[in-house]
């Protein structure tokens, strides 16, 4: 963990959270308190540092900054901090006027951002282009989501037991590790830059790519059946992929020679099952790395009884010994 937020190269760090109330908030506040030294910003995709749960209204920890951090807020959370927070910029989005602050002295908040994706890489820009040599960004595992945008550097999962039974959990971790592992496809620049841009279905028939035309997998299974039928080389997917869609498509595309092109792997909404077969049957490549970097438990589960935090961090490093895992109460 020191080694990813100490890096320069990183500028820009997804929190994510393998379910609601995984613990994201008390992971930033972990960060903001152990690497004091940073110049950084902080945004959310919605709103987070809430004094209470919304659905349990279990009390949650509040974002808490210290003096010179800058973070994005709405007009109601600038008017309670006072002086102890300077404006740095506003803009108004879809409506809604966000403020990039800078806080003056310690203090806890709530923080905010955007919600449009473009919106959002320009909220992070202006963070930089104010000074901010590393900006975090409380995200959420989304296709659409900032945090799965090439704009990201990496990702921190946290992993909350929220989620479910200790099976279920270790079952999307691994998901989620094999997501990651599908390398990125090896094109020249221009053929890479037009799939990247493409919002349809593309598919390649000797070493041309042809546009279908086809928007999304879902209710057109016959046309991309009769399009495989052709025994193409490879198909370019910019949605989503579904386990319906896998019955349906599977069989279709299990050559060795076939090449499946996702845009990004969270674009694979399969359970863990028929991911696993079709990683064995089809060739699987990506756009958009699933930039997962570091991984952060946390064994508080809002609305479930609690469970042992020896056991919760046994259970899931003993399944995955090859990997590295902190306790949000140990970074």
């Amino acid at each position: 963990m020191k080694k990813l937020i100490s890096t320069g190269a990183i500028k820009n760090i997804a929190l994510v959270g393998i379910s609601k109330n995984a613990g994201k908030t008390s992971l930033l506040n972990s960060i903001l308190k152990d690497f004091p030294r940073l110049s950084r910003a902080v945004m959310s995709t919605g709103i987070d540092g809430e004094s209470e749960d919304r659905v349990f209204k279990t009390p949650k920890p509040q974002v808490h900054l210290y003096r010179g951090d800058m973070f994005c807020c709405d007009a109601d959370t600038l008017s309670l901090h006072g002086s102890s927070v300077s404006v740095l910029h506003s803009s108004r989005y879809s409506g809604r006027k966000l403020y990039l602050a800078k806080a003056e002295a310690d203090l806890d908040t709530q923080i905010t951002g955007p919600s449009a994706l473009r919106y959002q890489r320009e909220m992070i820009d202006m963070m930089h282009r104010l000074g901010a040599k590393k900006v975090f960004v409380d995200g959420s595992l989304d296709r659409k989501s900032i945090a799965l945008d090439d704009s990201i550097d990496a990702l921190i999962l946290a992993i909350g037991a929220s989620f479910g039974s200790p099976e279920q959990i270790i079952g999307e971790i691994l998901r989620l590790i094999i997501l990651r592992d599908i390398p990125v496809v090896k094109l020249s620049g221009y053929r890479y830059k037009r799939l990247k841009q493409s919002r349809t279905i593309l598919v390649q028939a000797g070493e041309r790519w042809q546009d279908t035309g086809i928007a999304s997998l879902i209710n057109n299974e016959k046309k991309v059946l009769e399009l495989l039928d052709k025994n193409p080389r490879a198909l370019f997917v910019p949605t989503s992929f579904t386990d319906f869609l896998y019955e349906k498509l599977s069989r279709a595309m299990a050559r060795p020679d076939f090449q499946l092109i996702l845009r990004h792997p969270e674009c694979m909404k399969l359970n863990i099952g028929n991911l696993k077969k079709l990683q064995k049957h089809t060739k699987l490549n990506c756009l958009i790395p699933f930039k997962l970097a570091a991984f952060a438990l946390n064994s508080t589960a809002t609305g479930r009884d609690p469970i042992s935090a020896d056991r919760f961090r046994e259970d899931i490093r003993t399944a995955f010994p090859q990997e590295t895992f902190y306790d949000i109460m140990e970074i």
